[in-house]
C-alpha cells in the first residue's frame, strides 16, 4: 500500500469506549506526509493499569477535545481512505465503540491490520507484536504506547511490508495473503479477516465427470473438505474428486458421504477440531452414515480409482 492512514490509540481503562489519545499518520503514494496526536477527554474513569502502560493521567486530559471533536476535526482527511492499525482487534473496534458511543456516522473507510499481515508473510517469528516487528525490520519505536509513536512504527511497517512483498493494491494483498480488507460505513463495521480457501472456490462451476469409471471408491460420493491440506490446495482436491466422478460440496449437508480432513493429528488426536469437523461429528452422532477420511486415505482412493 502506497496510499494509507495509520492510526492507534490508547484507552484510560479496560472499555475500548474509552479512548484517551490519538495518533494518526498519513501517507501519500509511499511517503509520510502527515501525522496528529490528541490527547482525549474520554469523559471516563481512568484506570490505573492503563495508567502504567501509557503514563497519560486524568489530569492530561483536562480540557483536551472528547473523541466526538477530535474525529469531526480529521473526518474530511481519512474520508475514503484506507485505513491501518497494528492490531484491528483493538484499534479499529475502539473506533467503532466510540463512534457509537457519541452516535457519529463514520466515513467510508477499508480496514487493515500489519499484525495480521506479518503473520501470513512471515514465517516463523517468535513475536509479531510491535515491538517485535519493529527490531526485525529495524524501524525506530522511541516511545511505545504513545499513539503516535505507535501509528508512526506501523506506517513504517506497512510500508516495508508493501515493498518486501510487492502488495501495493488491495487486489494484491489478497492475492498474496488471502485477507479481505474490512471495511467501515454508515452500515456498521466489519474487521479484516483471512478468507477460507473454499470461497475462493466456485463449486456451481466444478464439472463433474461421468464417465469415471463407477467402480472408484468416490465415483457418486458428496465429498466436503476441512482442515489445511499437506499434498494438494483446497481446489486441486476438489478438481480431483470431481474427476473421478465425486461430487465435491463446500458445505457439510446430511447428504455428505465422506469428508477429508486435513491435520489429521492436530484434529483427531490435539482436539482441534474445525467447525464443520464439529458439524459431522453431531451428524454422525444423529445417525447419519458420513465418514472421516484422512488425507492419507484419500490418496489411497484417487490411486485406486
Amino acid at each position: 500500500m502506497r496510499d494509507f492512514v495509520a492510526f492507534d490509540f490508547e484507552t484510560a481503562n479496560a472499555s475500548r469506549h474509552s479512548i484517551c489519545s490519538a495518533g494518526f499518520v498519513f501517507v501519500e503514494n509511499g511517503e509520510i506526509v502527515e501525522a496528529k496526536y490528541s490527547l482525549i477527554d474520554p469523559e471516563e474513569e481512568f484506570d490505573n493499569w492503563n495508567v502504567a502502560i501509557h503514563g497519560i493521567h486524568p489530569e492530561d486530559v483536562k480540557g483536551k477535545p472528547t473523541f466526538k471533536e477530535f474525529y469531526q476535526d480529521i473526518r474530511e482527511r481519512v474520508s475514503g481512505k484506507v485505513m491501518v492499525a497494528h492490531y484491528l482487534p483493538f484499534d479499529g473496534y475502539a473506533l467503532r465503540d466510540n463512534l457509537l458511543k457519541y452516535k457519529i456516522v463514520p466515513t467510508y473507510n477499508q480496514l487493515l491490520c500489519t499484525y495480521q499481515l506479518s503473520k501470513r508473510l512471515i514465517k516463523g517469528l517468535p513475536s509479531y507484536q510491535l515491538h517485535s516487528l519493529c527490531q526485525y525490520f529495524d524501524i525506530e519505536l522511541s516511545n511505545h504506547h504513545n499513539a503516535l509513536s505507535d501509528a508512526m512504527a506501523c506506517a513504517q511497517l506497512m510500508l516495508r511490508l508493501s515493498e518486501q512483498f510487492q502488495i501495493y493494491d488491495l487486489n494484491a494483498i489478497y492475492n498474496k495473503t488471502n485477507i479481505r480488507a474490512g471495511v467501515m460505513n454508515e452500515n456498521g463495521f466489519r474487521s479484516s479477516a483471512v478468507v477460507n480457501k473454499d470461497s475462493c472456490i466456485d463449486f456451481r462451476k466444478i464439472k463433474v465427470k461421468e464417465s469415471s469409471d463407477p467402480l472408484s471408491p468416490l465415483y457418486g460420493k458428496n465429498i466436503a473438505f476441512t482442515g489445511k491440506l499437506q499434498f494438494f490446495t483446497r481446489k486441486q482436491a476438489v478438481k480431483l474428486v470431481a474427476e473421478k466422478g465425486g461430487k465435491p460440496q463446500k458445505n457439510v449437508t446430511i447428504d455428505t458421504d465422506y469428508i477429508i480432513l486435513g491435520d489429521f493429528e492436530e484434529a483427531m488426536i490435539k482436539g482441534k477440531k474445525t467447525a464443520k469437523l464439529r458439524k459431522v461429528e453431531k451428524l454422525i452422532h444423529e445417525g447419519y452414515g458420513i465418514e472421516i477420511i484422512s488425507e492419507k486415505d484419500f490418496l489411497k482412493m484417487l490411486s485406486n480409482s
